[in-house]
Formats: structure tokens, C-alpha cells, sequence
């Protein structure tokens, strides 16, 4: 009797035993990111995503389909491009912009010859003021956008930057909003090598440019840390397995921790694109799975010696630039934030 009390004790311990590793092989298999091949197919693991967080992807350069949205004397081509993906996707480089979104007002802005020299030199009241609602607060934003912005605020179209590529310039706008407000940006850094996310730069015709954005809002409200960020157009990528999806307390991180900021590739570089959500800009929008903005300083944005920027320090430097998590490869991203109330 004794013997078979002590075979079950042991036949427990067994299954008991297989039960927790079973568990813990499921525990840790749901932690491993999601990584794309280097064939045409998409991997199994990111196939199990949501629509949104599954890539495509492109290869070589993109069909212009508009030669240039702005014509300025010693301005770099900003034109857009047209290139269709392995999976049958068409999608327009750098970005489907707004093109119906009004100019935002100039701080500094060779292409129109102004060139204020401070914030003192600037003529507030001369500066359009978008009423969101009637019943909110007046709010000054002072932008500078490495290369091209659409700002929109509590759900409403407010302005786009005038220059998209370059040159490099800065923007004022003003608006009536009321609290809660939630600010919703799309920013893009510009391409000359149409679908491949780079530029010719000191003599290297596939220079991945870098990026950047920082904003003073009048109520004290700044771009920093405090923003959510989520890329959408990756490039320039050697191979698809650059790029790597994971999730990570929550939040949906699509990054390129192995891929060289320097790629050999030229006009055989690869890009990821990720489907833009229709109502991103939408207060009740959820952006609850999309990480952190990632802080730069100027010299990573290389501004510290742009006129357009260091003339208006006084307010920029109240705030931090932002990106994604790299500043090189992402040239395409959408940020958002809400602000219960004014921080001053």
C-alpha cells in the first residue's frame, strides 16, 4: 500500500513538472521579437501581428510622379515618388503628404526672403490664428522641422511646413484650442534617391540623411520624452532582416538595432512601410502601443550652426528634438501627445 501511495506521489511530481515547463516554453516564446527574412515572403511571427504592425517591402528606386511641391532657388528637389512592394502595395516616398494643408507662417524662410533674426523681429500679430474651439485658449507654436511637418490639433488640420526639403527653416503658428488638447504630428524627413531614404552628402550620392523636430508651445508645453512616436517608412535597409518588430511593455518597437546607418547597398537598399491608420490624428485615436520619443540633442540633428535655428534658441531650446528610435533610418513618423492643461 505504502509502495503505491509513494508511485503516485511520484507520477504527480511528473506531470506536475512537464505542466510548468510547457508554461514557461509559452511565457518565453511570446517575448522573442518578431524579425523579418531575407526572401520575399514575410515571417510567420510577424504574419501573427496585427495588420498595422506587418511591413512591406520594397527594393531600388521609386517612379517620380511629381518632379518637385516646391520651386526655390538653391533648395534641394523636393519630389515625390511612387514604387509598388513585394506584396502588391502601392506607396507614395517620401510621404503622402497634405498637400491641401495651409502653409504654416515663416520665422525664418529663404524661399519667401524672410530672415528674422530673433523672436523680437517677429510679428505675432501678423500670424493667422486657426480657431479649433471657440471657446479655447490662444496658443503660439514656434517649430522647427527637420525636414517637413503637418501639425494638426484636437483633430483639426492646423498647418504644414512650407518648405518640405530644404532650405532649412522655421515656423510660427498660432491657434484657439481647449483643454485636454491632443497635438498629432506627421513628420518626414525628405529623400533626394526617391523609395531609398537617402541623399547625396559630401560627395556619398547615398548618404542616409538624419532627422528631427522640436516645437515651443506658449502654455509651456514642449517636445521631449513625454511624446509617443511610431515610424512608418524605414530606409535605407541592406536586408530585409534589418528590421526587427518587438514588443516591449506593451509597445509596438520597430527598429533596426544590426543595420548599418551606412549601407552598402546604394540603389539595391531595401524599405519597410507600414500603413498610416486614417484617423491617427484623431483625439480618441489609440496610440497606447506606440513607444516613447527618443530625445536628441543638436548636435545629432546638426543644427547647432544653422541660423534658422540658433536665432530663435531662446525658445527651441526650451524643448528637446525628437525622433524615433533612429534618427538616420526612419524617415517617415507620426507623433502625438495630449496636455491636460497649461504647464505655465
Amino acid at each position: 500500500m505504502k509502495t503505491l501511495f509513494y508511485a503516485l506521489i511520484m507520477a504527480i511530481l511528473v506531470i506536475t513538472g512537464c505542466s510548468s515547463k510547457e508554461e514557461a516554453a509559452k511565457s518565453d516564446s511570446s517575448t522573442e521579437p518578431i524579425q523579418s527574412t531575407g526572401d520575399s515572403t514575410v515571417d510567420s511571427t510577424i504574419a501573427a501581428t496585427t495588420a498595422s504592425d506587418q511591413p512591406s517591402f520594397t527594393q531600388g528606386l521609386a517612379k517620380t510622379i511629381n518632379p518637385g511641391l516646391l520651386q526655390c532657388k538653391g533648395g534641394r528637389v523636393s519630389a515625390l515618388g511612387e514604387i509598388k512592394s513585394d506584396d502588391g502595395k502601392t506607396w507614395i516616398v517620401p510621404s503622402d503628404v497634405n498637400t491641401k494643408l495651409v502653409d504654416a507662417s515663416d520665422l525664418s524662410n529663404g524661399c519667401n526672403n524672410v530672415n528674422s533674426r530673433s523672436i523680437e523681429d517677429v510679428n505675432l500679430d501678423k500670424v493667422p490664428l486657426t480657431v479649433i474651439d471657440a471657446d479655447g485658449v490662444e496658443i503660439t507654436a514656434y517649430i522647427f522641422a527637420d525636414n517637413y511637418f503637418e501639425l494638426f490639433v484636437n483633430g483639426k488640420a492646423v498647418a504644414k511646413d512650407p518648405v518640405p526639403f530644404t532650405p532649412f527653416n522655421a515656423s510660427v503658428v498660432r491657434f484657439k484650442a481647449k483643454y485636454p488638447i491632443t497635438y498629432a504630428i506627421k513628420v518626414v524627413d525628405w529623400e533626394e534617391n526617391l523609395g531609398l531614404g537617402t541623399e547625396d552628402n559630401k560627395g556619398n550620392n547615398y548618404h542616409p540623411g538624419d532627422a528631427g523636430i522640436v516645437i515651443s508651445f506658449s502654455d509651456g508645453t514642449v517636445t521631449d520624452a513625454s511624446w509617443k512616436a511610431q515610424n512608418y517608412y524605414i530606409a535605407p535597409l541592406a536586408s530585409k532582416s534589418d528590421l526587427v518588430i518587438e514588443t516591449k511593455a506593451g509597445k509596438v518597437v520597430r527598429s533596426t538595432p544590426n543595420a548599418s546607418n551606412e549601407p552598402k547597398c546604394e540603389a539595391q537598399c531595401y524599405a519597410a512601410h507600414f500603413a498610416i491608420p486614417e484617423n491617427w490624428f484623431a483625439v480618441k485615436f489609440d496610440d497606447s502601443t506606440w513607444p516613447s520619443a527618443t530625445t536628441y540633442e543638436e548636435r545629432n540633428v546638426g543644427v547647432d550652426n544653422k541660423s534658422e535655428y540658433t536665432n530663435f534658441a531662446s525658445e527651441f531650446r526650451k524643448g528637446k528634438f525628437i525622433w524615433t528610435n533612429n534618427l538616420n533610418l526612419d524617415n517617415e513618423i507620426l507623433l502625438r501627445r495630449t496636455v491636460e492643461q497649461a504647464s505655465k
